[in-house]
């Protein structure tokens, strides 16, 4: 027993420590009184706050999830604020639950309202979502409060520097995005980086990148399950997927690049040719 109460004491101060972290950094917003505490939440017990929800964070590698209530006059709102490990991921949440690809905001990289019960805010490797619980958001509401949390969160906001990746020619800006898992629908493409292509009048079409981390194993999978041919020196693998076309890749120093959604052979290769020109 005397070897029990030794260890419980450390634990139970370690457990008060960090809950007295998690008040004192929530963000405190002006006008509004945070009502409760602040409950902190990881990948093993998010889903006891969000239910299935849950998966699609966990997909993308999510840290913590601190939540609270802040109330100003009539309205009430829970604050969500998701650790994603890393600017990529909470960029790819972000894209992932967003109505649109946001707006501007100061002190955020992306910031979206939608009234009357919800606003979306992305920072670093911070991700926010804010419910409106009692009463309704506006946008003026929303945005200032949106502003008045991104500016206490850590971080700067800039794009991931893995956006870098994705070829230049033809990319239409802004349309950008992150698959942690399954990209078009495929087990076989992890970590994906995409972005939609076009020149001219031509209909856009959408690129993308396997980062650097995976594509070697990536692409020794690939030359298991689909087809190949040779065109300009280069190993292209493709396969054609029911209903989405034809889908093809190579690769390119340490990473893949590859094509989405053309017709057929022909249109593949162009679209692979003028991304890795």
């Amino acid at each position: 027993m005397r070897w029990t109460r030794f260890f419980a004491v450390p634990a139970l101060a370690l457990f008060v420590i960090a809950c007295a972290k998690s008040e004192s950094d929530f963000p405190e917003v002006d006008g509004w009184m945070r009502t409760g505490d602040v409950i902190t939440y990881d990948a093993d017990n998010l889903w006891e706050y969000i239910n299935g929800a849950a998966e699609l964070f966990i997909e993308y590698g999510v840290q913590t999830c601190r939540a609270a209530d802040l109330t100003s006059d009539e309205l009430t709102v829970a604050v969500d604020l998701y650790d994603m490990g890393s600017p990529l991921n909470a960029f790819g949440v972000f894209n992932r639950e967003s109505p649109n690809k946001g707006g501007s905001l100061p002190h955020a990289l992306k910031a979206v309202v939608s009234p009357p019960y919800q606003a979306l805010l992305l920072k670093g490797t911070t991700y926010v979502k804010v419910n409106a619980v009692e009463g309704e958001l506006t946008e003026a509401t929303g945005r200032e409060l949106l502003q008045q949390i991104a500016a206490s969160l850590p971080g700067e906001p800039t794009p991931p520097t893995e956006l870098d990746l994705l070829p230049q020619p033809g990319r239409v800006p802004g349309s950008e995005g992150y698959q942690a898992q399954g990209f078009l629908g495929l087990t076989e493409l992890p970590q994906s980086l995409y972005a939609q292509y076009g020149v001219a009048e031509e209909e856009a079409w959408q690129g993308f990148v396997i980062l650097p981390a995976v594509a070697a194993s990536v692409w020794d999978a690939l030359h298991e399950e689909w087809e190949t041919l040779d065109h300009n020196g280069l190993t292209v693998l493709y396969n054609e997927i029911p209903y989405a076309g034809f889908v093809g890749a190579v690769q390119m120093e340490d990473r893949i690049v590859g094509a989405a959604g053309a017709s057929d052979q022909a249109e593949l290769l162009r679209r692979l040719d003028s991304i890795t020109r």
